[in-house]
């Protein structure tokens, strides 16, 4: 046994598989064994769970920890999470979300207070400031940002815009601020015609797909809009909140048998082929593993222009930027990569060698394990 050890204690809020999670997943899997034993808690039993125990790491399902916020929750949350650090003993605390940010954080000062040598990282998904809320409530989620930078140990961001902006934080310190882009693994992706038959699409049609998660902040609705005017069909893997409000919209437009709902897809990445074209229409983001895994997969982008995207997409070389919300500006993006299938392709081709030049997950790995090294 390896008393040398580093236990790391990841905790991410939710179980789905969306971006944070794979984050999780991919470092809790890859980190060399001799020198880090792993354990991942989050909230509910959903396929990050089931992979995680398929590769081998202990979980643990957090009772009280899911995404919507509740006073009486959260305190219940910050309690479960004291009972868990002083259940697991780790060394190093590695949190993902806003919400478990700051919760983690102010659990893992108590026990410091206490004596309890604890380092805490937190990764930056994405600053929830940056979404579209009235005035008043980003000012409350800015400061609780805040205190989560001040209070962790590291913090981890995943793109220059977040970088730039954490920097601007009054009293944290430069040092503690790393930029680590998420990085890829070698992808296997089904043919086309395989993956269209799992999916039960047609063979000659035109399908504009999306992998994501249904909430707000992925502008689904956007998306949709943009569905009388273009000449396919649109394809959303995926489920969450938003589910009923999306398909109430497509009927209000009545355009229901333009858009198919195919719910939560296991290993969606590999179906990636089986679309003509990724559309990427979100109000915030980080740095999204989908349009790398969209990009690899050589397909031709539509994707907004906010957050990490522009680190990913280069407008007219490796995509199309949109304009946030302007469903005109998507709409004409979509029909530009439609209408000329060359240029489309040149780009899924121009975006593959940009990613595996420029997203290495070894490289993500490497400085990941000299944060907790420090």
């Amino acid at each position: 046994m390896n008393n040398n050890k580093k236990k790391i204690l990841y905790i991410v809020t939710k179980s789905n598989w969306g971006g944070a999670q794979k984050y999780v997943f991919d470092l809790a899997t890859s980190l060399p064994k001799d020198k880090f034993e792993t354990i991942v808690a989050f909230g509910g039993h959903e396929e990050l769970e089931q992979k995680l125990q398929k590769g081998g790491i202990k979980t643990i399902s957090m009772q009280s920890l899911q995404r919507d916020v509740s006073i009486l929750k959260e305190v219940k949350v910050f309690f479960e999470l004291l009972s868990l650090y002083r259940k697991t003993q780790p060394d190093i605390v590695h949190l993902n979300s806003s919400k478990i940010g700051i919760l983690g954080s102010l659990a893992a000062l108590l026990l410091k207070l206490k004596n309890y040598k604890l380092k805490t990282v937190f990764t930056v998904h994405g600053w929830a400031f940056n979404e579209n809320r009235n005035l008043l409530t980003r000012l409350v989620i800015w400061i609780a940002s805040w205190l989560t930078a001040i209070l962790c140990t590291d913090l981890i961001v995943l793109s220059k815009k977040e970088y730039s902006q954490t920097k601007t934080f009054p009293l944290v310190r430069d040092k503690k601020i790393h930029l680590i882009a998420n990085g890829l693994r070698s992808l296997e992706f089904l043919t086309k015609e395989q993956a269209r038959e799992k999916l039960r699409l047609k063979k000659e049609e035109i399908y504009v797909g999306t992998i994501s998660e249904l909430h707000k902040n992925k502008g689904l609705d956007i998306l949709i809009r943009t569905a009388p005017n273009i000449n396919g069909k649109i394809v959303i893997i995926g489920s969450g909140e938003e589910e009923s409000e999306l398909k109430n919209l497509a009927s209000e437009l009545g355009i229901l048998e333009k858009i198919l709902f195919l719910g939560t897809v296991q290993d969606a990445g590999k179906y990636l082929t089986a679309f003509d074209l990724f559309v990427l229409t979100s109000r915030k983001e980080g740095l999204p593993y989908v349009l790398l895994e969209a990009g690899y997969a050589e397909l031709p982008i539509v994707a907004s222009n906010i957050g990490g995207i522009p680190e990913i997409i280069k407008d007219g070389e490796t995509g199309l930027l949109s304009e946030s919300e302007n469903i005109r500006d998507v709409q004409v993006k979509i029909e530009k990569l439609l209408n000329n299938r060359d240029y489309a392709t040149q780009l899924g081709k121009d975006s593959k060698i940009y990613i595996e030049q420029n997203f290495s997950f070894e490289k993500t790995l490497k400085l990941t394990e000299q944060v907790y090294k420090k």
